[in-house]
């Protein structure tokens, strides 16, 4: 269930009596000439107690207003006038800060749009095709293969129609009613094959509502609602043609119907081969240092990490998140990846008018690997590390790897993701790669902070080797060690993490 949340609205009129049974929503008002007023009333003046200023008024021209957006938090602002309508100052304010138009016009019209998608929190799974959430069908002509634990190929003639080839597993609890879920079907197939997937609800036993996608475009993902009541739901996977397809994951994320991706502000980036990233710039309160954080293990659900810390830090940030394989897969890949990450990090940089080392990269588990790899790249000289992993062959061959108590052989499809193979001979190869990078990159004047776990039981001693690594090359190296696995301290860490970053920020940044 959405989390509540608080809409303070500045207009010449009242509306909020006007915006109906909101769920969840909490409405106050403001007149737009006693914002003033409002303001000085308030204990610090820049505090926004809502999560949301809704401006309902045409023609804003306010130099109090134009200044106010911009220590209001980034995204924080939505408005339903005509941008054309505003003064040059409200007009740069409300672009500067992520501003969102709502272009419904009655009050009850904008109360609904803000609760289906400016929801606090973020909605985001994938379906495997595993033996535990994928049932192939039974046919005799059709050859089955899994790689790793996720990844099913099946080849042959499924004939001139579609055929059902599978269902996927799926829970009622997928969908809120009437919600709307934005698919992403990661695949490959064969020139002469189609695929296409069938949402089935179901109502007292009997059929409610099926809608079919053909070919599920990657670029402008197609969107399934969920019928107002339903009991469950299957997925029937269908094919069409001869060849081979090989599938990888359905991913479905709560559609903001173009106000962002997990986020409102949230990107969704394809490179040339097609394989997505998630970014989110947020450009904070304070000039800088830029922030790039890279989300760790998410195994369940997907999203974006440390955005509670982050904002109550001012910095502005970056975050990227990796839904490539099942808990991600340490944010690196082929060059057209890598380098559109890189690219998307120098973006904010010329954004925020900020140097190389004017950043700070950081990340826990699998989200330090892509902080000393990219951070290296760019000659950062600011690091916030915990819980390091920096042996990825070693970690991706481990086929026995257990998480959370539990083997899900997710290294494996990491080790599918970053190779296209599950084969012992790559190991060396990639656990090189990380130090390949670091060699490249001067260490002299660099600060790293590092969390770590005595008892790490993922990459048992990455720990000891980066640092050993940092000071043999000259970096400072302030670290602090717990007691405990991999999976423990998670809010000593955090911590640890944002008391670094702030002292970071602070002590050797020297930006505000």
């Amino acid at each position: 269930m959405a989390e509540s949340m608080a809409i303070l609205q500045i207009g010449q009129s009242d509306l909020t009596k006007k915006m109906g049974d909101a769920s969840g929503i909490t409405f106050s008002y403001c007149k737009t000439i006693d914002l003033p007023v409002f303001l000085a009333g308030q204990k610090n003046p820049n505090d926004l107690s809502a999560d949301y200023v809704l401006l309902t008024d045409e023609g804003l021209d306010s130099a109090l207003l134009a200044r106010q957006i911009r220590e209001w938090p980034a995204y924080s602002v939505l408005y339903t006038g005509a941008f054309g309508s505003f003064s040059p100052a409200i007009q740069a304010a409300l672009t500067d800060r992520g501003a969102f138009h709502l272009p419904e016009k009655e009050a009850k019209e904008v109360a609904a749009l803000i609760a289906t998608d400016f929801y606090r929190g973020q909605v985001g799974f994938a379906t495997r095709f595993s033996e535990e959430q994928f049932e192939p069908e039974d046919n005799y002509a059709w050859r089955w293969q899994r790689a790793g634990r996720f990844q099913t190929t099946v080849s042959g003639d499924f004939g001139d129609t579609y055929q059902q080839i599978g269902t996927l597993k799926t829970f009622p609890g997928d969908f809120q009613s009437g919600q709307e879920n934005l698919l992403y079907l990661d695949y490959e197939a064969s020139e002469n094959v189609d695929v296409a997937l069938s949402f089935v609800f179901f109502q007292n036993g009997g059929l409610q509502s099926l809608k079919l996608f053909e070919n599920p475009d990657a670029t402008n993902l197609p969107t399934v609602r969920a019928p107002k009541r339903y009991q469950d739901y299957q997925i029937i996977v269908l094919a069409k043609g001869a060849g081979e397809l090989t599938l990888k994951n359905l991913h479905q994320r709560k559609s903001r119907h173009g106000y962002g991706y997990f986020l409102p502000g949230g990107e969704r980036l394809l490179t040339m081969a097609g394989e997505e990233l998630h970014a989110y710039f947020n450009p904070g309160q304070k000039k800088g240092p830029l922030v790039v954080c890279f989300a760790g293990t998410r195994l369940h659900v997907e999203g974006f990490e440390m955005m509670g810390p982050l904002n109550e830090s001012g910095l502005p940030y970056l975050l990227f998140t990796d839904t490539r394989a099942q808990g991600g897969a340490f944010m690196v890949g082929q060059a057209d990846f890598e380098n559109l990450v890189m690219a998307r990090i120098r973006e904010a940089q010329t954004v925020l008018g900020l140097s190389e080392n004017q950043v700070i990269f950081t990340g826990y588990s699998m989200g330090s690997y892509p902080a000393v790899y990219y951070g290296a790249q760019m000659q950062a000289e600011h690091f916030v590390l915990a819980k390091p992993i920096v042996h990825l062959g070693q970690f991706t061959a481990n086929g026995t790897f257990a998480h959370q108590g539990k083997n899900r052989d997710w290294p494996l499809d990491v080790r599918m993701v970053l190779t296209g193979r599950l084969d012992q001979a790559d190991t060396p190869l990639l656990d090189k790669k990380l130090w390949q990078v670091t060699d490249q990159a001067d260490w002299q004047n660099v600060f790293v902070d590092l969390f770590s776990m005595r008892r790490d039981d993922y990459d048992p001693t990455a720990s000891a080797d980066l640092t050993d690594y940092l000071k043999r090359h000259g970096a400072q190296v302030r670290s602090q060690e717990e007691d405990g696995f991999h999976e423990e301290k998670i809010d000593q860490m955090v911590a640890f993490l944002t008391k670094a970053i702030n002292r970071q920020a602070k002590e050797q940044g020297g930006f505000y």
